[in-house]
């Protein structure tokens, strides 16, 4: 599937797993670690950002979060 570029909020209206088949194939892993049993990654997809988190037991993902690069918390820049 060949997606165009695309804004935060565009991201955020596709299905679950669309957005995950984007970050698969457009994004690249910038920052990645384990906070309290959950494991934190971060996406550069297209011009944005996108968190990822997961629980580490139940190998599930809870959250995705797109950002803009202003938007991102301290602990990415």
């Amino acid at each position: 599937m060949k997606f165009p570029i695309m804004r935060t909020d565009q991201f955020l209206s596709l299905a679950y797993k669309d957005q995950l088949q984007l970050i698969s194939h457009s994004g690249k892993l910038k920052n990645s670690f384990i906070e309290n049993g959950y494991q934190f990654s971060l996406y550069k997809v297209k011009d944005f950002y996108v968190e990822l988190k997961r629980n580490i037991h139940e190998l599930s993902f809870e959250k995705i979060t797109a950002l803009d690069y202003s938007d991102l918390p301290a602990q990415y820049k």
